[in-house]
């Protein structure tokens, strides 16, 4: 090889090293080619709100859902409210919700919705009865409808308890005012809207077993079969109670045989509804 060659040869030798120097250098931008960064598709997770930065709250929850309110393809599954307090904006992406304390991860919300930003005084309603699939905002895990209920948002941000027991169909538990610490059964459910008042505690007429507001003979009829094998189904034992000695027993039929002659006065609440002022043990939840 002459000297001629050899500085040609040379030349091509170093021309070859500087192209493949620029290749590596190019891929260090962009294996694909892109030059935007990838953006996070529907179905990726998203992080999860600090605790003591959420402020929304489970504002109130049906778990017996037969007519009030139905989801957009017409079925009827237990709901849960929730609401922001404000002052600002809110967002429940990546936040976990779950109907348990030993795993109160049961569910995430996903990050596509904008449903899930929840401007100041707003309430976003979530049906139960999901699949699991992450385009759905239905809740993918069915409530208990008896007993004590814990639910939990984001693992502690906010904790809702009440009694499902304490609830018939289409009755709502839930915070009165909207965002209140304390959980009671309400007289109305108002899903996405301020929530109605709190039943309050039951009104009777002592005596009164045919719940007619009346204490008459139809009444004596059905305290005595009480006690002779025809038991009386109420909500309220305190009706019962004619005498108000904090027992029911058989000195009741005497007690109300002498007030409907007139000898007896029944005590209160008598002749209208009210609430028993003798505390005891019986107890007067409903009808």
């Amino acid at each position: 090889m002459n000297l001629t060659s050899q500085n040609i040869f040379a030349l091509m030798l170093s021309m070859a090293l500087l192209i493949l120097a620029g290749c590596s250098d190019s891929s260090s931008n962009s294996v694909t080619g892109d030059t935007d960064p990838k953006q996070p598709g529907p179905g990726d997770p998203c992080p999860q709100p600090p605790a003591a930065e959420l402020s929304i709250r489970i504002n109130e929850a049906m778990v017996d859902n037969v007519t009030t309110l139905p989801d957009s393809n017409g079925t009827f599954f237990p709901w849960v409210e929730f609401y922001n307090p404000g002052p600002e904006a809110m967002d429940l992406a990546g936040a976990y919700f779950s109907d348990s304390l030993a795993d109160n991860q049961k569910w995430v919300f996903p990050c596509q919705f904008q449903e899930t930003i929840l401007q100041p005084g707003e309430f976003l309603v979530l049906f139960f009865g999901g699949d699991g699939n992450p385009d759905d905002l239905h809740i993918d895990f069915m409530p208990e409808l008896t007993g004590d209920q814990i639910w939990v948002l984001n693992q502690s941000s906010d904790f809702f308890s009440f009694n499902a027991d304490d609830l018939v169909s289409d009755q709502s538990a839930g915070r009165f005012p909207d965002g209140d610490s304390v959980v009671e059964v309400l007289s109305a459910p108002t899903p996405g809207n301020p929530n109605a008042d709190p039943v309050g505690p039951a009104l009777f007429v002592r005596g009164d077993l045919d719940l007619d507001l009346d204490v008459d003979e139809d009444d004596l009829n059905l305290l005595s079969g009480h006690f002779a094998g025809s038991p009386i189904s109420t909500e309220c034992a305190d009706r019962l109670d004619v005498n108000d000695s904090g027992t029911i027993t058989v000195s009741d039929v005497s007690f109300l045989v002498q007030a409907l002659a007139g000898n007896l006065t029944i005590p209160e609440p008598f002749p209208a509804e009210g609430l028993d002022p003798t505390p005891d043990n019986i107890d007067c939840e409903g009808p």
